[in-house]
């Protein structure tokens, strides 16, 4: 059986960014260097005995994985460029084309963690916390494991977020704090891939959630199955989750639920996979990302006129 490394990219957590460490950056820009060249130039300490300079180094690239110490000794940016991709074949191209030379991170070789969270309003920036919280690992195109907790999100919720999750303040107000399930949360979805149906939702809760709790970013790969399904799904007229698992037949045991929604997405994401790498030639994380960024063609709305219509029919309906 061939044996994959960990892929690199994957979720994870990093200190928050500092002057010195964009200091750092800019100046390893310029190429590698030694501890006590890279202590002089960001900490504006000439002269720093070489043991000295590598404890300080150390400390301040301690959790960052975006710098890296070489066997030679000296400091330099992780490597960040993109590998040279073949061109991912067009459908109608399918039965004449080669394989696609495999570069990057194969598909079968990532593991993935599709997220869920039912919150008290639709932005963090505006205080709203996370009321429950699901996350299902998915490995070699089989459901692993589930997690899901109530969360108290210290604050109410209001009358309509219970009319659409079921979800009351006497159901939470004696679950866990977010803080209280964070370590467990963030161990279960380091170095994986993260999923959601609408990630960019999912993502900027559970990032706010953690800053609060730890201090720290999170970071690493994410993939939303909207985005996905655009691609694969074009035919469907709608891509919301319902639309999504109701087209592979999945059924969603507990809509708005963050256990049932993600469960849902994880088998759809199965499904989504599936057909990524058997009919769009995906076969590693840099073809799929590709793919799930393509744009597709959507129909313009036109805007509505600014001059005043009558009012022909019944608006209250």
């Amino acid at each position: 059986m061939t044996q994959f490394a960990p892929p690199m990219g994957g979720f994870s957590t990093r200190p928050p960014e500092s002057l010195l460490a964009e200091r750092a950056s800019d100046f390893l820009r310029g190429g590698p260097a030694s501890a006590a060249a890279l202590i002089a130039s960001v900490c504006q300490l000439p002269g720093v005995p070489a043991p000295v300079a590598e404890h300080m180094a150390a400390t301040l690239f301690a959790g960052r994985r975006e710098f890296t110490r070489g066997l030679d000794g000296l400091w330099s940016l992780a490597s960040s460029a993109a590998p040279v991709l073949a061109p991912i074949a067009p459908l109608a191209a399918r039965a004449v084309r080669e394989p696609a030379p495999v570069i990057g991170d194969p598909l079968r070789s990532l593991s993935y963690t599709v997220v869920d969270v039912e919150t008290t309003g639709s932005s963090p920036d505006r205080g709203h916390r996370i009321t429950e919280i699901a996350a299902v690992r998915v490995e070699n195109g089989e459901i692993r494991d589930t997690f899901q907790t109530l969360v108290n999100p210290e604050r109410s919720i209001p009358p309509f977020i219970t009319a659409l999750t079921s979800i009351s303040w006497d159901m939470v107000k004696d679950a866990p704090k977010f803080a209280d399930v964070c370590e467990e949360l963030l161990a279960r979805m380091d170095g994986t891939v993260f999923v959601a149906h609408n990630a960019s939702f999912d993502w900027k809760f559970v990032a706010a959630e953690v800053a609060r709790a730890t201090g720290k970013r999170i970071d690493g790969r994410r993939l939303c199955t909207v985005r996905l399904a655009r691609v694969i799904l074009p035919q469907l007229r709608r891509k919301s989750l319902d639309w999504v698992a109701n087209h592979y037949g999945v059924e969603i045991e507990g809509r708005h639920r963050a256990g049932g929604d993600a469960l849902a997405t994880a088998h759809c994401l199965l499904r989504m996979l599936r057909t990524a790498e058997q009919d769009h030639a995906c076969a590693t994380w840099e073809h799929l990302e590709r793919l799930a960024g393509a744009r597709t063609a959507r129909r313009r709305t036109r805007r509505p006129p600014a001059m005043p219509m009558p009012v022909n029919r019944d608006t209250t309906a």
